[in-house]
This record gives C-alpha cells, structure tokens and sequence, in this order.
C-alpha cells in the first residue's frame, strides 16, 4: 500500500509542477507577444493609464484644469467651469470640459469622473494603448486562466491525498513517509503558484508596458517638484505617475482626495474591469498609495466612483456631490 501511495505522490508532484510551469510561461509568452513599443515619448495620460488606469487620467485631467485654471474645485467636491475657459488640444481635458458643459457648468466630481471614465476619449485612450502594444488584449489571457483553474483542482486533489494518506494508511515505512512528504511539498508548490499567477492575471500591463512605465519613472523620480511653465510637465506628468499627491496644490488635493473617498459607490464600469476603473490590474496603484508593477501590489486603489445622481444630471440636482 504505501508503495502504491508513493507513486501516486510522484504522479501528482509531476503533474501540479508541469501545470505550474505551462502557466508561468504562458503568462510570459502572453505579456511578451504584443506588439512592440516603438519609442515615441507617452504621454501624459498615456502614462496615467498604464500607472493607474481610467481614474488616474481623470485625476490627472482634473489636476491640470485646476492648476490651469479652466475649472474650480470648491468645498465639498463641486467642480465649476470657469467662464471663458479655452477649449483644450488634449481628448480627455475637453472631455472634462464639455461634461461640465452638458451638466450646467457645475457638477460633483464623482459624477465627473464617472462620465470622463466611460467616454470616447477613455475608449479611444486604450485603444490607442492596445495598438502600441502596450496593454494586452480582452480574452488573451484566456488560456492562462484555464491553466489556473487546472492548477487549483489538481492541488485541491493533492491536499485530499495528503489527508487520506493521514486517515487510511499508518505511514511507518520509507515509501510511506516519503509519499505524504512529496504531497505536502507538492501541496506547498501548488498553492504557492496559484496565488501569485492569480495576483499576475490581473495586470492588464504588457510587458513592454511595463518597460515604458519604468522608464518614465526612472526620468521623473517621485517628489521631484521641478520648476517648469508647461503644466504637461510640472503637473500633469508627476500626477500621472504616481498621484495625487504630486499636484503641488495641498489644498486641491486634499479637496480631490477628500471627495474620492466619499464618493466611494461605482457605477458605469468606471471603478474596475474592462477598460475603466483603477486598481491593481495597473501599474503604479491608486492616489492614496504607491505600489508595484500590475501583479496586485500596489498599495491601493484610485478611489473614486460616482455618485448617486438622479437622470437630471448634475447641475442643480447633484448637492455637493459628496
């Protein structure tokens, strides 16, 4: 009998370290296999939706109107449209302006980031990130998650032979101990990939992806405030990459962050999945905390989210918006 369990050890250790290793190099072959980046400089919101997705641009957006002075950010999280406001050269700053515009020239910003998260110029933002290789495509990772989801049934078959190994067999002999230690390692080894290829499968970063982020980041160091007159690098750059809290403005930030937390209800797809939202799946975690490259450890979220207005919109039927 113990024989018998030893082989059936050394077959489970096989297969769980075979499956394990297909998943990690189809999870390498996947992020490696777009595209190529071709050296032209990101842009800014290019830049913040690899580093934090949709509500990392809007953030990003809502920065450099402010600092400009295109929009006012008031007590509460009311967000106005200063009279004469030119329009802008940038898809997801006009944007912003002309869902001001629809809305009365006023409105929450949760409602405004909602909008911004879900629009044309977001969509096109990704597209546009797709084609240069940078993203990887819906469905690519389709067959990675088929690995993982073998990965878990053969190490849950794994942790039941460790158990009936335990409760059926008086393990005394060599074959005997050596079969449940090669399941508990086997066990230890499936557990071990599953979570952190679970972790990687939410990254929506290519690898090249990855590489433009971390190039950029090498150039723009955090806390680096440097005295520029263009706010696509004074502000919008710092702010793309890493946050809020490189706006320079203490108080508009505060203002920003203090909304985004209350403003905590999601809706329209804008706070997570898909092509909106902003979590792990990116690569530089929320605007309250810092992290790694998209394989979930960043430190937070973006938080933001709409909220709850009526069909009105928000002009006058919005409050604050808090």
């Amino acid at each position: 009998m113990e024989s018998v369990l030893f082989v059936t050890a050394l077959v489970l250790a096989l297969v769980v370290n075979l499956t394990a290793a297909a998943l990690r190099g189809e999870h390498r072959r996947v992020r490696s296999a777009a595209a190529g980046h071709h050296g032209a400089q990101p842009t800014p919101y290019e830049l913040a939706y690899l580093s934090g997705g949709p509500l990392r641009v809007v953030n990003t957006a809502l920065g450099v109107l402010a600092r400009g002075g295109a929009i006012r950010v008031s007590r509460g999280g009311q967000v106005s449209l200063v009279l004469g406001a030119p329009p802008s050269p940038e898809p997801i700053e006009q944007a912003v302006l002309d869902a001001l515009r629809a809305r009365g020239n006023s409105c929450s910003v949760g409602e405004l980031r909602r909008t911004t998260a879900d629009g044309q110029a977001m969509s096109g933002l990704r597209y546009r990130l797709l084609g240069m290789g940078l993203l990887v495509p819906d469905g690519a990772l389709t067959g990675a998650t088929r690995l993982l989801s073998r990965l878990l049934l053969l190490t849950l078959l794994s942790v039941v032979f460790v158990i009936g190994a335990f409760l059926a067999v008086p393990v005394r002999g060599f074959y005997g101990a050596a079969a449940v230690l090669i399941g508990f390692l086997t066990v230890a080894v499936g557990l071990v990939t599953y979570f952190r290829q679970r972790r990687a499968l939410r990254g929506l970063l290519s690898k090249a992806g990855h590489d433009v982020l971390a190039s950029a980041r090498r150039v723009h160091v955090r806390g680096a405030r440097p005295m520029a007159p263009d706010l696509a690098f004074a502000v919008a750059v710092p702010v793309a990459l890493y946050g809020l809290g490189e706006l320079g403005d203490p108080g508009l930030e505060e203002e920003l962050k203090r909304s985004s937390t209350q403003n905590a209800g999601c809706a329209g797809g804008s706070c997570g999945g898909g092509s909106s939202g902003s979590d792990a799946s990116y690569g530089g975690g929320g605007d309250f905390g810092s992290g790694g490259w998209g394989g979930g450890d960043s430190g937070g979220g973006d938080s933001g989210g709409g909220s709850s207005c009526g069909g009105g919109g928000c002009g006058g039927g919005c409050g604050g918006g808090g």
